[in-house]
């Protein structure tokens, strides 16, 4: 796992905000919170508990391994499109692979 800096959390949280077109402040009122706390987090003012950041992440339906996973960018993304994969026979799932393969090939 790659180093995690002290900002890593706020950036996260304001990652998966955004990912969902939740303000800051609704997110806050609906995990409890005063009005800006996350926006504190996000911006290293603030460093939430291990019981916040674990409703954080129960508020994104992720897990804290999903999380602190720092080779994945986004990981709410990341979820559903496995979700639909595992829709997939082999078939479709190479054609994918293939689709993705060439996307990324000038991305090296």
């Amino acid at each position: 796992m790659e180093n995690i800096d002290k900002f890593f959390i706020g950036k996260r949280v304001a990652t998966l905000r955004n990912a969902k077109h939740i303000s800051a402040r609704s997110m806050s009122l609906e995990l409890g919170q005063s009005s800006e706390y996350i926006n504190q987090i996000e911006n290293g003012r603030s460093m939430p508990s291990v019981e916040v950041l674990i409703n954080i992440c129960d508020y994104f339906e992720i897990s804290l391994s999903d999380f602190f996973d720092t080779k994945t960018t986004y990981p709410l993304e990341y979820k559903d499109l496995l979700s639909e994969l595992n829709k997939l026979d082999t078939f479709e799932l190479e054609q994918i692979v293939n689709l993705i393969k060439l996307i990324t090939r000038n991305k090296k």
